[in-house]
């Protein structure tokens, strides 16, 4: 699920590119997972693919994009993690997938921080995996970090608890999210001894739901949420002066495209269906073009020269402003206006007799056409793609 909003429709088509499975379709493929990572013992620098590890006390993750299947590291994790140690998310394009029975995410001996200003999303398709295991705590978030779990286990389970001391804890502007409809405890402590009953100073941080996307953020004390970002509630206006009106935007429609579905509906009827349907071509999101002008615009338009296998994409084609996109199926570069060549993230294809291009590429389109932003939701379960446009 994208939790992290991000405006405009650039931004947007990043976010899509993040997730398949539950969040996105990704339009990057996940590296499989074989073997846990186990760093509690090593005193080296050590890296792979998205992952570094200094050699003392933190790990680094950007842009690590994994799935374990079924099958494997079985009640085991993927990262094993030393006591007092930091994990550091880089990069907005952090997944993953976990598959695997009784399969923890970060499996840590003691104290863990998760910072940085990056965003990661986990799904675990487990009841008895976690995303953080960790033996005593605490476990803190801070920074900017952006952390969403969709997990049929734990988001934390925290074994053998204890002292006076937060045992969670939330600061700065992290954000720590997950779905409303969780049917099981997704915050478990267990504690060392069973005559504690007053956990309530162990909670450090305050839960916000967002019921746009009907979502559960866990976020610092004395702070709310504006525009996806956490603001301090005591925080003033620069200055007295009176507010100025500001127009309201004009209100937008909603598409929703669902991969493996040819139809288009907006605001809640089909509007359109094409012949063929989405589909995932090596990691990448492919979608047919003519489908796509319904969302793009009535000033949009494509036409196909089937000697050249050519498709043009063009703007205000009646005026002298007119602007032209050209996509040569099979070709690892598309034309822009002005004649400037772009690489595509993968080649268009014909499928069904239709073109169809990336969902990254089809945005580098848009953007060389000016095209306005547009908001972009991905519901994980039902694999739809909901555009406001």
């Amino acid at each position: 699920m994208k939790k992290k909003t991000l405006c405009g429709i650039l931004s947007a088509v990043m976010l899509f590119s993040l997730c398949p499975a539950t969040a996105m379709a990704k339009e990057e493929p996940l590296q499989e997972i074989k073997e846990s990572i186990d760093l509690r013992e090593e005193k080296n620098s050590v890296s792979g693919e998205g992952w570094e590890w200094d050699g003392d006390d933190t790990l680094t993750l950007n842009d690590f994009r994994a799935e374990i299947e079924r099958g494997i590291l079985e009640e085991e994790a993927l990262f094993y993690l030393p006591e007092d140690v930091k994990v550091e998310i880089e990069g907005d394009e952090n997944y993953i997938d976990n598959r695997s029975y009784g399969c923890d995410v970060f499996n840590c001996e003691g104290k863990v921080i998760f910072d940085g200003d990056g965003y990661i999303e986990i799904y675990i398709d487990s009841s008895s995996a976690s995303a953080i295991y960790s033996k005593g705590g605490p476990v803190i978030f801070r920074d900017e970090l952006e952390m969403f779990v969709e997990t049929d286990g734990y988001l934390m389970y925290i074994k053998e608890a204890k002292g006076t001391d937060p045992i969670i804890s939330v600061t700065d502007e992290a954000i720590v999210s997950f779905p409303d409809d969780v049917d099981n405890d997704i915050i478990t402590i267990v504690r060392k001894s069973k005559t504690k009953s007053d956990t309530t100073n162990w909670f450090n941080y305050k839960e916000y739901f967002d019921d746009w996307d009907e979502t559960i953020n866990l976020i610092p004390k004395n702070t709310k949420v504006v525009n996806d970002k956490v603001k301090p509630e005591t925080e003033k206006p620069e200055t007295e002066k009176p507010k100025e009106e500001v127009p309201a935007e004009p209100e937008k429609d909603t598409y929703q495209i669902t991969i493996g579905s040819p139809a288009i509906v907006k605001n809640g009827i089909v509007s359109y269906t094409a012949d063929v349907s989405p589909y995932l071509s090596n990691g990448y999101t492919m979608l047919p073009l003519r489908a796509l002008l319904n969302v793009a615009g009535d000033d949009v338009s494509v036409a196909w020269d089937k000697t050249t296998k050519t498709v043009s994409v063009s703007q205000n084609k009646d005026t002298q402003y007119s602007k032209l996109v050209y996509v040569v199926i099979g070709e690892k570069e598309i034309t822009l206006p002005g004649g400037e060549k772009i690489s595509v993230s993968t080649p268009a294809e014909l499928n069904g007799g239709r073109a169809f291009v990336s969902l990254r590429d089809w945005m580098n389109i848009l953007s060389a056409l000016d095209m306005p932003a547009s908001d972009l939701n991905w519901d994980a379960k039902t694999k739809t793609v909901t555009m406001k446009y």
